[in-house]
Formats: C-alpha cells, sequence, structure tokens
C-alpha cells in the first residue's frame, strides 16, 4: 500500500509540475490602432509566438514574458507635457510593480515602461 501511495503521489507531482511549466507569462504591449492585419503585425514585431487582437479601437500584441520575468515597453514620447510622473502614471497601470521612466534614445525622449509578467 506504501509503494501505491509513492507512486500516485509521484504521478501527481509530475502532472503538477508539466502544468506550471507549460503556463508561459504573457506580456501586452499596445501598437496603434485596430485594422484587419492586427495580428499579422504582432506576430511579425514578436516571432516567437506574438498574437494580435483588437480591444476596442486599439490592436494590442501579445508575447511571451521571457527568462527575466520583466516586460519592457514604449509607452509613446515623453515632452513638457508629459515628463517622468506622467510616464510613471502611465506604467502604472501596468500593475503595482511597474516602473517608468523617461530615456533618451538619441533624438528621441522616450517613455519607457518595465513591469513584472509573472
Amino acid at each position: 500500500m506504501a509503494k501505491f501511495f509513492h507512486y500516485v503521489l509521484f504521478i501527481f507531482a509530475t502532472v503538477a509540475t508539466m502544468e506550471l511549466s507549460a503556463e508561459a507569462a504573457v506580456c501586452t504591449r499596445q501598437i496603434g490602432a485596430c485594422a484587419p492585419s492586427c495580428s499579422d503585425i504582432c506576430a511579425s514585431k514578436y516571432p516567437n509566438g506574438g498574437k494580435g487582437a483588437c480591444q476596442g479601437d486599439s490592436c494590442v500584441c501579445f508575447y511571451e514574458c521571457g527568462t527575466e520575468k520583466r516586460c519592457n515597453v514604449g509607452l509613446g514620447r515623453c515632452s513638457a507635457q508629459c515628463n517622468d510622473a506622467c510616464c510613471a502614471a502611465k506604467c502604472a497601470q501596468q500593475g503595482s510593480l511597474s516602473e517608468g521612466f523617461c530615456d533618451r534614445l538619441g533624438y528621441n525622449f522616450l517613455c519607457q515602461c518595465s513591469y513584472d509578467c509573472s
């Protein structure tokens, strides 16, 4: 009876591990206006399984989070009207562990957002 119990416990643990590893965390990124090509655009931007869907008037990409378990997305340009505080507020919509900041990349001043995708 003890062997049978250990065998059943082993099978249960194996199945549970497989279920957990099969669920990958997902990042989302709004990429523009909704269009019939939304899914194709996301597949080309994220070739390792990116999928797109229209949500309201926007095309939103869904893609795997990656090994670092952080999503990094751009949320538009920073300017006099949208500085670090504005960028952080936009990013806060992604969750409680999000960090938004303005980053100068060449001539562009962009709002960058990093958030957990657990």
